[in-house]
C-alpha cells in the first residue's frame, strides 16, 4: 500500500514540477520571445522610415532648404512681428508714393509667439493665425492703384478684408483699408521616426515659387513702382 502511495507522490511531484516549469519558465520565455519579435519589427519599420527620409533629404540641398525657410518665414512670420508689418507698409507707401495718414493694429495682445489665440474657422482653413490692422492712406488715383495692386503681392503676406475709397473735390484720393497679416508659430515638437517626410506637391511648389517672386519692400525707400495707367478716366467706379 505504501508503495502505491509513493507512486502517487512521485507522480504528483513530477506533475507539480512540470506545471511550475510551464508557468515560471516556458510561458515567460514565450512572452519574452514575442516581445523581442515585436521589438525587432519596430526597429525594422523605423529603419525603413529613416532610410526613406535619408534618401529624400540627400536629394535636397541644405542651402536650398535654408533659403526657402528664410523666405517663408519672412512671408508668414513665426510670431506676430508688428515691426515687420509697419516696415512693409511704409516701404510699399514709399514705392507707390502714397501718404500714410494713420495705421493701427487691432487687439495685438501679447506680441510673444505663445500668445496666439484660438484660431477661427477661416484661419484654420488658411493654416495660419492672423493679426488684423487698419490703414488710412491718401494720394493720387494712380498712386492708390499702385499701392492696392501690390499690397497683397509683397513678401510679408497681407489679406484685404475691407476697402473704402473717397475722392475729395481737390482730386486727392483717400482709402481706408482693413487688412490682416499672417503668422504661424514654429512647431515645438519633433515628429516621431515613423512620421513620414513627403516631398512638396506640385501645388505646394507653385505656391512657394509664387512667394519667392514677391518682393521684400520692408527696406524700400527710394525706388518707385511703375504707375498703373488707365487712360484719362479717373472714375474708380467706371468700367
Amino acid at each position: 500500500m505504501l508503495r502505491i502511495y509513493q507512486g502517487f507522490v512521485m507522480s504528483g511531484a513530477i506533475l507539480l514540477f512540470g506545471t511550475a516549469a510551464v508557468f515560471f519558465a516556458v510561458i515567460p520565455g514565450i512572452r519574452a520571445t514575442k516581445d523581442l519579435y515585436d521589438s525587432l519589427n519596430v526597429v525594422k519599420k523605423e529603419t525603413q522610415a529613416l532610410s526613406g527620409k535619408l534618401a529624400l533629404l540627400e536629394g535636397i540641398s541644405e542651402e536650398d532648404i535654408r533659403d526657402r525657410l528664410i523666405i517663408l518665414l519672412s512671408a508668414v512670420t513665426p510670431e506676430k512681428s508688428v515691426p515687420t508689418i509697419f516696415n512693409t507698409v511704409e516701404g510699399l507707401a514709399n514705392l507707390s508714393g502714397v501718404s500714410i495718414a494713420d495705421m493701427s493694429v487691432m487687439s495685438p495682445g501679447s506680441l510673444a509667439t505663445g500668445a496666439a489665440s484660438r484660431q477661427s474657422a477661416t484661419e484654420k482653413k488658411v493654416g495660419a493665425s492672423s493679426l488684423p490692422f487698419s490703414l488710412n492712406i491718401s494720394g493720387t488715383y494712380d498712386q492708390m492703384r499702385a499701392f492696392v495692386g501690390q499690397v497683397n503681392k509683397v513678401r510679408r503676406i497681407f489679406n484685404i478684408s475691407s476697402f473704402d475709397l473717397s475722392i475729395a473735390p481737390s482730386g486727392v484720393v483717400q482709402v481706408r483699408l482693413a487688412l490682416a497679416a499672417f503668422y504661424q508659430p514654429l512647431p515645438t515638437k519633433v515628429g516621431s521616426v515613423q512620421s513620414p517626410v513627403s516631398p512638396l506637391t506640385q501645388k505646394e511648389e507653385a505656391v512657394l515659387a509664387k512667394v519667392i517672386q514677391y518682393p521684400d519692400v520692408s527696406q524700400a525707400t527710394t525706388e518707385s513702382l511703375t504707375p498703373l495707367l488707365f487712360g484719362e478716366n479717373r472714375d474708380p467706379f467706371a468700367r
